[in-house]
């Protein structure tokens, strides 16, 4: 509990969003493990898969953190692929 806090103070002070973001990860990691081992020492095994379904939330609103907060733009650029970048276009599908 006292390195969630730690992180926690990590997160309402640091200067940058990636900071943050990083910070909150690490917060749900170390909650995640907290609630595996609940689970494990009371031999409650369900609370696994409250365990996953939290990481994965964790995991979303890092990806949306990423794309909202950080600028630029998200295309594919992978050096020596020619043709997969695409033209920002996506395909219509005729029905």
């Amino acid at each position: 509990m006292v390195l969630i806090l730690a992180v926690l103070l990590r997160a309402i002070l640091g200067p940058t969003v990636i900071d943050r973001m990083i910070s909150i990860n690490a917060i749900t990691s170390k909650i995640s493990a907290l609630i595996l081992l609940t689970a494990f020492a009371g031999g409650e095994y369900a609370f696994v898969d409250v365990a996953f379904v939290f990481m994965l939330c964790g995991f979303a609103g890092s990806l949306w953190i990423i794309r909202v907060l950080t600028p630029g733009d998200w295309q594919l650029r992978i050096p020596g692929l020619a043709g997969f970048e695409g033209n920002g276009e996506e395909e219509k599908a005729h029905d």
